[in-house]
């Protein structure tokens, strides 16, 4: 006895014209989505990441197109190139005790795998001064761990005013304490880091290749590419390189406001005045001219390294990753750092919300997502363990 076909295959042409229609639905339903509601930046953003054709498919949102030149730092361009800079190497724990005081605790010193600084705001009293007994606290801390470092910058706690630039200077120039890293993160105070993920991933990664790290989900599409603030992260050599070039920037250019984390994914990407185009970082070897006699070829460059070539898709989507001319890679961890209010992200690298500001809040995530959960490092790490730390 003959089985009956399948009724799709029975009517093929009605079969394909109803996957059609649940296709164009679908597809008219993500517009909309993008279009109407206040998740539309995220699904726009995992389109751009996808390729870049996407974006001329789907609607611009609420945000428009770019209209605007990103900043360009000369500064930052004239710097040495971030390959150049030698990378620290890892070694068994070195500790030291700083100054010459008895009283103060032996610290770390030995070069570290990351480098977390989390972001927090200045404890001003009720009269706009600063409360003294959480200064009395913040110096306790210091002097015990050696972990804090305190920016002194404009107008005390400020949003966009230089902060991150400041921050940045100072690590590159060792005011932090001076421990090097292969790799430096930034995280707000109301992002919950899982380290152990964050760990696996960058030890997948090549920390001698220039990396700028983060999400671009939640950023506002109206702005050039850039990595959210939750969480963003930098190689060695790109923290050496943009710490001379902002060390030479005058103090009023320093303190430009500027949304902070649009800036540092303007000095990753194109910097363009109407039909001009330029990259703020500066350039890989292999896009360079040589000396007059210096007895090396000097061929003519390829046409990636001219720094007035716009890019191929135009300056909406995400510049490219590897960047043939500064050698720079984007790492987006797209789904896996997320707020928490969006759930089809998984968030398992980080995930941020305001109610995480709150330690009660903090803790309810940590408890949650994180607690219980031991890191399983490589085998080749355990040379430079520590052994009374077992």
């Amino acid at each position: 006895m003959r089985r009956p076909r399948p009724r799709l295959r029975q009517h093929p042409r009605r079969s394909l014209l109803v996957v059609g229609f649940l296709l164009l639905s679908l597809l008219y339903l993500t517009l909309w989505i993008v279009e109407k509601t206040k998740f539309g930046r995220w699904y726009w953003n995992y389109a751009a990441a996808i390729h870049p054709l996407l974006l001329y498919i789907m609607p611009p949102g609420k945000w428009g197109p770019i209209d605007r030149p990103p900043r360009w730092v000369q500064e930052i361009h004239d710097a040495p190139w971030m390959g150049e800079w030698d990378v620290p190497e890892l070694s068994p724990p070195v500790f030291q005790r700083p100054g010459d005081g008895e009283s103060q605790q032996e610290q770390l010193t030995s070069p570290a795998l990351v480098k977390l600084h989390v972001f927090s705001t200045a404890f001003p009293d009720g009269d706009g001064g600063v409360d003294e007994a959480a200064v009395a606290m913040l110096a306790e801390e210091q002097n015990e761990h050696g972990d804090l470092i305190r920016l002194h910058i404009a107008h005390g706690e400020n949003m966009n005013e230089g902060k991150t630039l400041d921050w940045i200077r100072a690590v590159g120039t060792g005011q932090d304490g001076g421990r090097e890293a292969w790799w430096l993160f930034k995280v707000d105070d109301d992002c919950v880091l899982n380290i152990a993920k964050l760990l696996d991933t960058l030890l997948t990664l090549d920390h001698h290749q220039p990396h700028y790290l983060g999400t671009s989900l939640n950023r506002w599409p109206g702005y050039h590419h850039h990595f959210t603030g939750m969480s963003m992260g930098f190689s060695w050599g790109l923290v050496k390189t943009l710490s001379a070039g902002i060390g030479e920037m005058t103090r009023e250019a320093i303190e430009t406001t500027w949304d902070e984390d649009v800036l540092m994914g303007e000095l990753m990407t194109l910097a363009h005045f109407y039909v001009r185009a330029q990259f703020c970082l500066p350039s890989a070897p292999d896009c360079r001219k040589h000396p007059p006699y210096s007895g090396i070829s000097d061929d003519p460059l390829p046409a990636y390294c001219d720094p007035n070539a716009p890019p191929p898709w135009g300056y909406l989507p995400p510049p490219p990753s590897l960047d043939p001319r500064t050698h720079l890679v984007r790492y987006d961890f797209l789904l896996r750092m997320s707020d928490k209010g969006v759930w089809w992200a998984s968030g398992e690298v980080a995930r941020h919300s305001k109610w995480f500001k709150p330690l009660d809040g903090y803790e309810r995530e940590w408890e949650s997502r994180i607690k219980g959960k031991v890191w399983e490092p490589p085998t080749w790490l355990e040379l430079y363990a520590d052994p009374e730390a077992r």
